[in-house]
């Protein structure tokens, strides 16, 4: 373990809460491996355990069951998705903003209690659509997705809350962003890139939903990139290292830098299957990768089935955890409150008369690149499961499940 510690500062208009999180890649995927909450930009600090984490930090408005309505977004060492890990004992600074926020980080809709296979078509469709911005919606999504046009296209809106057009400009501007960060390409280059037949569609577009123009963008990210880097005292005239602070990205081809930006962290795969053989029925059975043997603390990747059956746990980080998992009733105040849990279980050798104090499931190694099948898992009905404590899938919901 080592401490993260570090100041918020930016401006973000609207913003009641700000989450600061550390994670295994340069975007948010997946749950914080740990994570604080603040009332305004500051300092914070929190411990993180051993290995290389990205840290970046989202304000917006939590709503009633505490979920955060994002408004602005930041990351250590450059704006958000194009920082870099932090160093043990290194100070960490974040510019929040809206102008840094995740064009397709859009919560699915909330309520939507779509089977995994159906979750794992829209994945598909979205994928897509990040693989091949000039895709033929109409045909090419059909065929990756393996569904019928007029049930993705529903599938996609009730899953996403947006059609698979408008999500795809949003990808086509992400896209922008990388390439105007990554690489020192003109705008007319990097509009075709991204498939718009000329830049004043980019243009527009960026106008529409950052209220910036492409040039102004690229700039303010060069600046924070640089301020970054005279604030470890690496800028400056009297600095000998102020064109590594005029460097703070590298810049990329354009076809590197769409590749980089496209390539996700290296990562392992947990495959299982839950069984339960009571008389209870639930809403939702969550399956979760912990650093302890109880969940309480997030998890480093988490997915959720309608009921017990087989399970897949995609994006792993590197580490050692314990596969556990909770069996939810239908009063949930928000996903994930263990509260309502009235089943549980772990994999290895797990007590079943509901003494915390027999507890002890078995961990897992995982390795990038690696996948750990066959998991077994047996719920046993208790409320042991209410002990446990923390709202551990609460913030940070990458898919709104």
């Amino acid at each position: 373990m080592f401490r993260v510690e570090g100041e918020l500062v930016g401006n973000c208009p609207g913003a009641a809460v700000f989450q600061v999180g550390a994670f295994p890649g340069p975007r948010i995927a997946g749950q914080p491996a740990a994570m604080v909450t603040l009332g305004c930009t500051g300092h914070f600090s929190f411990d993180v355990p051993d290995g290389s984490w990205y840290v970046h930090a989202v304000g917006g408005i939590a709503d009633d069951r505490g979920i955060l309505n994002g408004l602005g977004w930041g990351s250590h060492g450059g704006i958000y998705g194009f920082g870099r890990p932090v160093t043990p004992g290194e100070p960490v600074r974040i510019h929040v903003s809206p102008l840094w926020r995740d064009l397709t980080h859009l919560p699915l809709i909330r309520g939507a209690m779509l089977s995994d296979d159906q979750w794992q078509a829209i994945h598909r469709a979205m994928a897509r659509l990040h693989e091949d911005l000039g895709s033929n919606i109409e045909g090419d999504l059909d065929r990756a997705a393996s569904l019928a046009r007029t049930r993705l296209s529903a599938l996609f809106r009730r899953g996403v809350g947006v059609t698979m057009e408008e999500y795809r400009t949003r990808a086509r501007l992400e896209a922008a962003k990388a390439l105007l960060v990554l690489s020192d390409a003109a705008v007319h280059d990097i509009a075709l890139e991204v498939g718009y037949s000329t830049p004043a569609q980019l243009r527009r577009m960026f106008l529409r939903y950052l209220g910036v123009t492409p040039g102004e963008f690229r700039r303010q990210a060069q600046a924070v990139s640089e301020a970054w880097q005279g604030a470890d005292g690496q800028s400056g005239a009297e600095s000998d290292e102020s064109p590594a602070a005029r460097q703070a990205v590298r810049r990329y081809s354009l076809t590197s830098a769409l590749s980089r930006w496209l390539t996700p962290p290296r990562a392992g795969t947990v495959r299982g299957e839950v069984l339960y053989r009571g008389e209870h029925s639930g809403r939702a059975l969550y399956i979760g990768l912990f650093p302890n043997p109880v969940p309480d603390a997030y998890p480093a990747a988490w997915t959720a089935l309608p009921a017990p059956g087989p399970f897949t746990l995609r994006r792993v980080p590197e580490g050692r955890y314990y596969v556990l998992a909770a069996y939810l009733a239908a009063r949930m105040l928000y996903p994930g409150d263990l509260s309502s849990g009235f089943a549980y279980g772990g994999y290895g050798d797990v007590d079943t008369t509901g003494d915390l104090a027999n507890w002890h499931p078995m961990p897992v190694t995982v390795r990038a690149g690696d996948e750990v099948a066959g998991l077994r898992i047996e719920l046993v009905d208790g409320e042991a499961i209410r002990r446990f404590g923390g709202n551990w899938l609460r913030s940070f919901l990458p898919d709104g499940r």
